[in-house]
């Protein structure tokens, strides 16, 4: 079984490293009545499972037949929304619960249409259905659906209880890690809870440690620096481009080549010239094509 699964919050009560939205998350459960709700943030701070962990305060027994989840993502088209998301909104609840909940998952990737669309179908069916909505860019969601919601921030988890949530993952499992081992496997993370749980799984099942799992996970970043120190860009270009297209997003590249110019050993003025490369197309990679934002960073790398 994953162990993101295994260990994913069951309850509002479970939830960790996000109290603004907890605090008033347990208010709702105990009156038994929740607004619609959006939760934006960067990938794995918890968003989807405090919204499940809601759903399951709020609906009890009944949230099998209640809840509905839906990749926004996926299903981004405005038929989505005019067939499946309305047909769902406009049945009746099932048992004795207040109403239902359509979590829509990752609404950043939905189209324009579809998130009108969607507004109409939030007011229409106010009484019988509630949204959750989660996104990692909100600013991709259109103000008129913001404006329906009430908007929770997602922090980045920190470090202490990062650590005390993985700790108490392997002591369970009945695993050992060397303290410093984990301090820096936490520290290479940046909040991110949800692969650090993937990640240790990994270890475990592969038997090893945590800073070869790093090192390995770096390694096509090392070599792409490696090029670009010996004057071979159109090679380094063929390596970011392959990892784009394993599927990398350019935002993942950029942080993960940052980490390893920090763990370079290059001289300062060549290390701050390229961190400052790497950040400004992370900045970028908001408004340009992955390919054409690649091939800017490494040839502003010559």
């Amino acid at each position: 079984m994953l162990w993101t699964e295994k260990y994913r919050p069951k309850s509002i009560n479970d939830v960790v490293g996000q109290p603004k939205f907890t605090i008033d998350a347990l208010s709702w459960v105990k009156s038994g009545n929740m607004p619609n709700v959006m939760l934006g943030g960067v990938a794995g701070v918890g968003k989807t499972a405090s919204a499940m962990a809601l759903a399951n305060d709020i609906l009890g027994d009944e949230v099998e037949n209640n809840f509905f989840e839906i990749n926004a993502s996926d299903d981004r088209k405005l038929e989505t929304v005019r067939t499946r998301i309305k047909e769902i909104a406009s049945t009746s609840k099932i048992g004795n619960v207040p109403f239902k909940i359509i979590l829509l998952d990752e609404m950043d990737g939905m189209t324009k249409d579809a998130q009108n669309a969607l507004k109409r179908i939030m007011e229409r069916y106010a009484d019988n259905c509630r949204f959750i909505i989660t996104a990692n860019d909100v600013w991709k969601i259109i103000a008129p659906l913001q404006s329906r919601c009430a908007l929770y921030f997602f922090e980045k988890i920190s470090d202490d209880i990062m650590k005390t949530v993985l700790s108490t993952i392997l002591e369970n499992e009945q695993r050992v890690v060397p303290e410093e081992e984990l301090d820096m496997f936490i520290s290479y993370l940046r909040g991110d809870l949800r692969r650090g749980i993937t990640e240790i799984q990994a270890s475990v099942s592969s038997g090893r440690s945590l800073v070869n799992l790093i090192d390995n996970n770096l390694e096509p970043y090392t070599q792409i620096l490696q090029l670009i120190a010996e004057n071979k860009h159109t090679n380094a270009l063929e390596g970011v481009h392959n990892l784009i297209h394993k599927s990398t997003d350019m935002r993942t590249v950029c942080r993960n080549l940052h980490d390893v110019i920090l763990r370079s050993e290059m001289e300062s003025n060549n290390k701050f010239k390229l961190l400052r490369i790497v950040g400004e197309a992370e900045w970028r990679s908001n408004n340009m094509t992955p390919k054409v934002l690649a091939s800017w960073m490494v040839g502003q790398m010559v």
